[in-house]
């Protein structure tokens, strides 16, 4: 089971991810940037994996299309945070970190995408 939180925060898109992350998930996220995008565009994205215990890999290719479509089509910043080691090593493995920025927390996802 998962949960998806959305907040704008000084035009900055959150999305906090928890539980369960599986295909639903990712087309649920991608649902949520789509429309986002539709009604006014962010100054960035942050996608905040703190509270999330697994992403399987359907879930992983659908979070890839995603932040490729934010970054390349939208030319906008995001910034991925909240991952232990081993997620971060595989979104290193996967290129999704050459698209986003990796921070630690919410509070330096915040900082980065404000400089």
């Amino acid at each position: 089971m998962y949960k998806i939180d959305s907040q704008r925060n000084q035009r900055i898109l959150v999305l906090n991810i928890r539980g369960y992350c599986e295909s639903e998930a990712g087309e649920e996220i991608a649902r949520l940037i789509d429309k986002t995008f539709a009604a006014e565009k962010p100054a960035g994205v942050i996608f905040n994996f703190n509270d999330c215990k697994v992403i399987n890999s359907v879930c992983i290719s659908s979070l890839i299309e995603t932040i490729e479509l934010i970054a390349c089509d939208y030319d906008t910043a995001t910034v991925i945070c909240g991952l232990d080691q081993t997620k971060a090593t595989l979104f290193k493995m996967v290129g999704m970190l050459d698209l986003a920025e990796l921070k630690e927390n919410i509070e330096g996802a915040m900082k980065y995408l404000a400089e």
